[in-house]
């Protein structure tokens, strides 16, 4: 039954239900560990509804990617090009826009001078941290799946740091979503301070399922492929 799986298999064996989990706020990569139940009593949503929620999107036919089964290199490329460069490319844009309103807004909206420094702080993370998997955890997987060889019991390291990493970002982008009431935008908001609130959810969502991408499904399965190669 769904309702004994965790939110983080769910999400691993049907990538399309995280824009259920999203939608009701049911974080599915740091804390997906969860079964459906226990996250659902948490977040005070009712299980059925969701449930109906999910069965509906997983009921639908389409061609979407099948991560589960995607070889690990590939996986990397795709996480690479579709979110790692995501974070290059719409970090430096949506840090404009917060620091600016920080500065214009701040008197009034005090709020709005944390959510900078918050968000600075992320992107500063998020740098350094994706700068080390591209560095050394990638290639090394990579090199397991394309040579069929490892340096002996060496992944794991690297790994714990990546997911300690990760568990960091998710608790910045939890005060981000607090201070910001779900990006929802005061009254008075200017376009600027709009548009600084629309590009931070749409941030969360990405960093969301790339952690889902990487915790729940690279890290396991090159943690699998090492162990086959060593023993």
């Amino acid at each position: 039954m769904i309702q004994e799986q965790t939110v983080a298999d769910i999400v691993t064996n049907d990538i399309r239900t995280a824009t259920v989990f999203n939608k009701f706020g049911i974080d599915f990569c740091c804390g997906g560990k969860k079964k459906l139940e226990i996250a659902c009593n948490e977040k005070g949503v009712y299980l059925k509804n969701l449930v109906a929620e999910l069965e509906l999107v997983m009921s639908k036919g389409d061609e979407n990617l099948d991560f589960q089964t995607m070889a690990l290199d590939e996986l990397i490329e795709y996480i690479y090009e579709k979110h790692h460069k995501y974070i290059y490319e719409n970090g430096p844009i949506t840090a404009q826009f917060v620091n600016k309103v920080a500065h214009v807004h701040g008197s009034r909206h005090p709020e709005t001078i944390e959510i900078s420094q918050t968000f600075n702080m992320l992107m500063e993370d998020l740098h350094q941290h994706m700068m080390k998997e591209e560095k050394i955890l990638f290639p090394y997987i990579k090199q397991m799946v394309q040579e069929s060889q490892s340096n002996g019991s060496f992944v794991n390291g690297p790994i714990s740091v990546m997911m300690a990493e990760h568990d960091t970002a998710g608790d910045l982008l939890k005060k981000l979503n607090k201070l910001t009431s779900n990006y929802t935008p005061p009254v008075d908001a200017c376009n600027t301070y709009r548009a600084s609130f629309a590009n931070l959810k749409e941030l969360e969502n990405d960093i969301h399922f790339h952690i889902h991408l990487e915790n729940n499904i690279l890290f396991p399965k090159a943690i699998e492929l090492e162990s086959k190669l060593v023993s």
